[in-house]
């Protein structure tokens, strides 16, 4: 059961508010002065402390950071409780001096309970994550330590998105949207966007890899670098990953691309792995329009941008206009039909290279 703390003078619509919450689940207490919820809040930590407008001797500017710079209420959420018709002075003054929600009194007690419920999870979570850059450190303290347990990630909205399962110090499962093994550990290491915790556990369940987070770990650092776009002139060794679901279509890619000395990889969207970039490196993508969207957002998953590795779009005729230089979220460097890649190629690899 959730435990609150409310911080207010009298008031029927707050005594309400106390009831309904109580018939919901949720305990509360009332007090009346800043130091009572001090020394209360010390005796029995609260999950979140409600405060109202109405408490005349003191104003919001001064109650709400008087709770969030002591000590024992400072990482507790605040939410503010208008008691008056004219509420927007007091909501205003409530977010800019860092509560993280307001309830209107009379407020629904089902959707009041929901909304209390929500900034106390959320408040739960931004105090237990880690930002992702300091991911590597922490998973080889894990191994070092020969931890048992599972990294939780979670994107920009507070959901998680995926995990990674440390057993004696080794990385035995990883999962990330449709992504499973290392490919799902190599992406959740390199997504700047993410946050992490770690969850101590005994009863980690053998996976279906075993892999030092060490070596994991070095080739998330070498994805980071490969798919950043590389100084390179036309007359180097140049490689290129060609994707398409038509077999034919590829390796006529690949025949036309190996006239320029260029080394080529050619596979089905199925085939493709995120493993693969760290190990045949190329300098440039070519994707068959109809795949491409889902294997950039596997790669970039903030979107391909101009210092990324160059990628080239080759489309059938039944797309009928190829001026465009974005594909959802990602950048394209250049759009070409495949029965014109052939006459087209050199034109654009000599202004990529």
């Amino acid at each position: 059961m959730e435990k609150l703390i409310i911080l207010a003078a009298p008031n029927n619509y707050i005594d309400n508010l106390v009831k309904d919450f109580k018939s919901l689940g949720i305990s509360c207490e009332l007090v009346y002065s800043l130091f009572e919820l001090k020394k209360r809040s010390d005796q029995e930590k609260p999950a979140s402390i409600l405060v109202a407008d109405n408490l005349k001797e003191k104003k919001i500017e001064t109650l709400v950071p008087g709770i969030l710079e002591n000590e024992s209420t400072a990482q507790i959420p605040v939410i503010g409780l208008t008691t008056t018709e004219n509420s927007l002075e007091s909501t205003i003054e409530f977010f800019q001096n860092g509560a993280v929600d307001v309830l209107h009194l009379p407020e629904e007690g089902e959707e009041a309970a929901i909304r209390v419920r929500l900034r106390i999870r959320e408040a739960v979570l931004k105090n237990a994550l880690t930002p992702n850059e300091y991911f590597f450190s922490e998973a080889q303290e894990k191994e070092q330590g020969r931890r048992n347990g599972y990294f939780h990630f979670y994107d920009h909205r507070r959901q998680k998105v995926g995990d990674i399962a440390i057993l004696q110090g080794k990385v035995v499962s990883a999962t990330y949207a449709s992504m499973i093994k290392e490919d799902a550990f190599l992406q959740l290491a390199c997504n700047p966007l993410l946050s992490f915790r770690f969850e101590d556990k005994e009863d980690v369940q053998t996976g279906k890899i075993e892999a030092s987070i060490t070596s994991l770990l070095l080739e998330a650092s070498k994805l980071k670098d490969e798919i950043k776009k590389q100084d390179s002139a036309l007359t180097d060794s140049v490689k290129c990953l060609i994707i398409d679901n038509s077999r034919i279509a590829r390796l006529l890619a690949g025949r036309q691309l190996k006239q320029y000395q260029i080394e080529t990889k050619a596979l089905s969207a199925s085939e493709f792995s995120i493993r693969l970039l760290t190990q045949f490196v190329p300098r440039f993508l070519l994707l068959d329009h109809a795949v491409s969207e889902g294997i950039l957002n596997m790669i970039w998953q903030t979107g391909h941008g101009k210092d990324d590795i160059p990628v080239i779009i080759y489309c059938d005729r039944d797309v009928k206009n190829i001026n465009f230089s974005r594909i959802g979220k990602h950048q394209i460097e250049s759009v070409v039909y495949k029965d014109e890649l052939q006459k087209k190629i050199q034109t654009i690899l000599e202004s990529l290279f």
